[in-house]
């Protein structure tokens, strides 16, 4: 079994408790919010974001890690790049790494994927092996800090131009995940992270033309900070892509001030000395 991060992560989330925010998504949900900074605003959060997590996967954790009595409000962090994603990554991530064989075995067969249906073999075969990756330095109710900054000298051109290509089957998890959080009472917004001023999203108004729609048909708040102008600056970010812990906290706390504004989280109370 690879574990690491993403093992850890499922590890050690207690189902059992009501958090106040839970987090799903690619690595921009995993290293762009920082559970200590909602913290600081009283609020207890637990992030399941993985590398490249395709909707589908989301909507299998959704369903067997996230309820609404475990959570208060499920924060899903869409990215162009990933929703126009269709490998097999995020799929064996959670195949080989997620903590209950449900989840697993759901993900593997919902792939339609020969390759993510040796997996489930793969994963009992290993469940009695030493993990080949056991990285996991850093990690903070699954959220991973970057400290880095990104050099524009040294950008990866490969991945700065790419156009959107809708990918159906993100579409339909995307719905399929929307429908059932309004069917099980569990509250939901989007949210698409900030992006470098030096990162050309061309193709932006093809993805909002795609995930619009839905969130208006199931009334979910989508907060769009993807041109956010005052998140350009190349400081706030660790790659082309990512925040860094610079970013991550200005980030964090820009959106806990909007959610405050919309009613959707509570106002801090301030305490009495």
């Amino acid at each position: 079994m690879e574990r690491g991060g993403t093992h850890l992560k499922f590890q050690q989330f207690d189902r059992t408790k009501k958090w106040d925010v839970i987090v799903l998504g690619s690595s921009h949900a995993y290293r762009g919010y920082d559970p200590l900074v909602f913290s600081l605003h009283d609020l207890e959060m637990y992030n399941l974001g993985t590398s490249n997590q395709h909707m589908m996967c989301s909507y299998q954790i959704t369903k067997t890690h996230i309820n609404k009595d475990n959570c208060k409000l499920l924060i899903l962090d869409l990215f162009d790049k990933v929703f126009a994603n269709n490998d097999i990554e995020s799929k064996s991530d959670i195949i080989q790494n997620v903590d209950d064989d449900k989840t697993a075995i759901a993900t593997a067969f919902a792939s339609g994927d020969i390759r993510a249906l040796n997996m489930i073999t793969l994963r009992y075969f290993n469940k009695t092996l030493a993990p080949l990756n056991t990285d996991t330095i850093g990690y903070r109710n699954g959220y991973l800090k970057a400290h880095k900054l990104l050099d524009p000298k040294k950008k990866d051109i490969t991945k700065m131009n790419w156009k959107y290509t809708a990918v159906p089957s993100q579409k339909k998890y995307l719905r399929i995940l929307l429908e059932y959080c309004r069917k099980e009472g569990i509250q939901i917004i989007a949210v698409s992270h900030p992006t470098p001023h030096i990162y050309p999203m061309r193709d932006h108004d093809k993805f909002l033309a795609d995930v619009n729609p839905l969130f208006k048909k199931y009334n979910v708040p989508y907060y769009d900070y993807t041109h956010y102008k005052e998140m350009g600056n190349i400081n706030f970010y660790s790659d082309p892509t990512h925040l860094n812990q610079i970013g991550t906290i200005r980030f964090n706390k820009m959106l806990i001030k909007d959610l405050i504004k919309d009613g959707i989280i509570p106002k801090k109370i301030e305490k009495k000395k």
